[in-house]
């Protein structure tokens, strides 16, 4: 993982599409732009998606974050969350255990899921150990990695929501969300409401649900009560710790009761998500209005490490020369072992520890290097599309070139296709009717057309898709007349 990257945090959660682009560096998190809220304008899955494609393009384009990474909240709607007790394994051992149990566990076959999980806070019980396993459809995620490349993003990661919302509050309270004790976060995502539960900092509940925003408080504190119904061992019988939007609950500090459950309302969370948001200049109205919103896009720009339903549990992985390192270590020590009489058998044990040693002071580097190997085949990878666009026809960048010189100022290509002479441009602009005069007025591009209509955006912007096909200057410029021909 590189240590220094800008990362976007998108969370589509109730409706609304919540966008964070934070720089991260070594134990640094910054803004990189104002973050966003955008409310969906329908409720139909499809167009909306498509909606926040438009979205999520214009943002990236206006930001300059075209080829940074992105990481995905997959909502508490679109996440089955499942406790199990597993005996003590390791690696790949406990993946496969977990991999065979996710059809008992979950209502969809394990083929059309992504999953991972996480160890519980609390004690082994006959001897298993507790863990809750989160899963969301392939399908689902694969769909979004989709939209994501389309906006000039990589898709990276896959933070549930819950996992997300903890790494934030971890870093905007200075402390893990349930440290000591079992806390609740409830937020209300556009039009629905949210309720994460935690034990020892470890969410083991999330659920949502929609709603009105008036009755967001009480349906809040419904879904908290259904979750500690059956709470871990590590939860503990103290007050649970509540964050909640400004308001919801009453003053700071105030105690609620919910089907039996005492929480204590935490002081100034609200005003401290407010803060941590507005480092990058001003933030939207909606977003100042309702700050708990972005807290999951936030914290997905640094939760990976807690869980990913993108990539397979990294739980016990290691490099592959680690391994192989390792691997030599052990036999080297064997080998010593062996051979040495049991008289000096102490001197083996001191060279293995020395071995391990150089191991360890080797692991760094080794992880540099792969690190380094992987950026060297992307360079190359860069270098030979290159290569290969410079050996092409010289036609593509004379289209290229006439498109830019009609092209009025302010626009943004967000994507261009020529197979042959045909063009496929789509793209924002002010003024995207001036596009087709520009096109058509000499001659250099025929059976020019609109191929959607013109669509205005945010910002005051229109979203356009053109089609056509390029005239070289020979046949631009039409037959010549013979010489010699009469006037």
């Amino acid at each position: 993982m590189r240590l220094f990257r800008t990362v976007l945090g998108i969370d589509p959660s109730g409706g609304r599409l919540a966008i964070v682009a934070v720089r991260r560096g070594v134990g640094n998190v910054t803004l990189a732009s104002p973050p966003l809220l955008h409310e969906s304008k329908g409720d139909k899955e499809v167009p909306r998606l498509e909606e926040f494609e438009g979205v999520l393009g214009e943002f990236v384009a206006r930001n300059g974050l075209v080829g940074c990474d992105a990481v995905l909240v997959p909502p508490a709607d679109r996440v089955y969350l499942a406790r199990a007790s597993f005996p003590s394994l390791k690696g790949k051992d406990l993946r496969d255990a977990i991999g065979m149990e996710l059809e008992r566990l979950f209502p969809v076959s394990p083929s059309e899921l992504c999953h991972s999980f996480r160890r519980l806070p609390a004690p082994p019980v006959g001897g298993k150990v507790p863990f809750i396993v989160a899963a969301a459809r392939s399908d689902y995620i694969e769909r979004w990695e989709e939209t994501v490349a389309r906006a000039g993003l990589t898709l990276t990661a896959a933070v549930p929501a819950a996992w997300a919302v903890g790494a934030a509050v971890a870093r905007i309270s200075g402390a893990s969300a349930g440290a000591g004790n079992a806390a609740a976060v409830i937020r209300g995502p556009g039009a629905a409401v949210e309720c994460t539960l935690f034990s020892s900092g470890e969410p083991f509940f999330c659920a949502s649900r929609p709603c009105p925003a008036g009755d967001a408080p009480a349906e809040g504190l419904a879904l908290a009560a259904a979750g500690f119904a059956d709470p871990p061992a590590s939860a503990g019988e103290g007050p649970v710790r509540l964050f909640a939007p400004a308001g919801w609950y009453g003053e700071d500090g105030k105690g609620i009761e919910a089907g039996g459950i005492a929480l204590t309302l935490q002081g100034g969370f609200a005003a401290a998500v407010a803060r941590a948001l507005s480092g990058a200049g001003a933030v939207e109205a909606a977003a100042a209005a309702d700050p708990l919103a972005l807290v999951a896009a936030y914290g997905a720009t640094f939760g990976e490490e807690r869980m990913d339903l993108f990539a397979p549990d990294r739980e016990g992985a290691t490099s592959g020369a680690a391994r192989a390192a390792l691997g030599a270590a052990a036999a080297a020590a064997l080998a010593l072992g062996l051979a040495w009489p049991s008289a000096v058998a102490w001197k083996a044990k001191d060279e293995v520890r020395r071995l391990d040693a150089q191991v360890a002071a080797l692991r760094p580097s080794v992880e540099r290097f792969e690190e380094s190997l992987a950026d060297l085949d992307e360079a190359q990878a860069k270098i030979s599309t290159l290569r290969e666009e410079a050996s092409g026809s010289p036609e593509t960048l004379k289209i290229l070139r006439e498109l830019t010189d009609r092209l009025p100022n302010g626009t943004w290509l967000l994507s261009m296709r020529v197979e042959g002479r045909k063009v496929d441009i789509e793209g924002l602009s002010p003024s995207a009717s001036e596009i087709f005069p520009a096109m058509t007025r000499d001659g250099r591009f025929r059976s020019v057309e609109f191929a959607a209509p013109i669509t205005r955006q945010a910002e005051n912007v229109e979203r356009f898709k053109i089609r056509g096909e390029y005239v070289p200057e020979s046949s631009a410029a039409g037959p010549q007349p013979a010489a010699g021909a009469g006037r």
